[in-house]
């Protein structure tokens, strides 16, 4: 297999070694990842500037490129520019922070897959839950990414999609048990804003504080699954039908 890897934490990631420790074993892997970090700039794309581009040797990924741009800039230009042979498969991820439920509308590391989907790419997102104390366990996070992937990309979508795979903070020791197929679920993340004004009460600052773990939901879901420590692998299909 020819497969590229992006992410939205940036090139210097540790969950993008643990993403490429997934699948090194797969075939020839092609890292193509934004220079600096691009969390939640979801789908955006680079249009009124030229992209940068710094092709680098890395010690463990071998010939890489850095991309002043965003994941989806990342994917669009391994397509059509940097990567010679035709990809078998992208890989987003391993993001630091789960992107379950509607975070996947906010997530560069989803929109990352979402635009291999768009270019008819077989394509995963990779995704590990934090919590607060509580340091990522990169190893087991790769070998359990391998594991996943190895199981559905045996399987075609109906459609058009990607694969949302997100992992539980910690990751069982057991952990090809707690795979489980569930839905995205439909409720909105919370919001508790902090605000601050100004002096004069003219400039208002708003600060994003809400915990992540005080969502409610209802049914199985990608949330619900690792809010209760399993793996949640979701199918992502572009397009709805009515």
């Amino acid at each position: 297999m020819n497969i590229v890897i992006t992410n939205d934490d940036g090139y210097e990631a540790a969950g993008l070694l643990a993403a490429y420790n997934a699948v090194r074993s797969f075939g020839d892997v092609v890292l193509v990842a934004p220079k600096a970090e691009r969390s939640a700039c979801s789908h955006s794309i680079t249009m009124r500037r030229p992209i940068t581009v710094e092709k680098r040797h890395h010690p463990k990924y071998g010939t890489s490129f850095a991309v002043d741009g965003t994941p989806a800039d990342c994917v669009r230009l391994a397509f059509s520019a940097l990567v010679e042979r035709p990809i078998d498969l992208v890989v987003s991820g391993i993001n630091h922070g789960a992107n379950a439920g509607v975070d996947m509308f906010y997530s560069g590391t989803i929109a990352g897959a979402r635009e291999a989907a768009v270019l008819g790419l077989p394509a995963v997102a990779l995704s590990q839950s934090l919590r607060a104390g509580l340091e990522p366990d990169w190893n087991a996070a790769a070998e359990i990414s391998r594991v996943v992937m190895q199981q559905i990309l045996k399987d075609s979508l109906p459609e058009a999609g990607f694969w949302s795979v997100n992992f539980p903070a910690p990751i069982p020791p057991d952990a090809e048990k707690h795979i489980q197929r569930v839905p995205t679920a439909s409720h909105p993340m919370p919001m508790d804003f902090q605000r601050n004004d100004s002096d004069d009460g003219r400039v208002m600052e708003f600060g994003y504080g809400a915990s992540y773990w005080l969502r409610e939901v209802s049914g199985p879901s990608d949330y619900s699954v690792i809010r209760d420590g399993g793996i949640a692998v979701t199918a992502i299909l572009l397009f709805g039908k009515f």
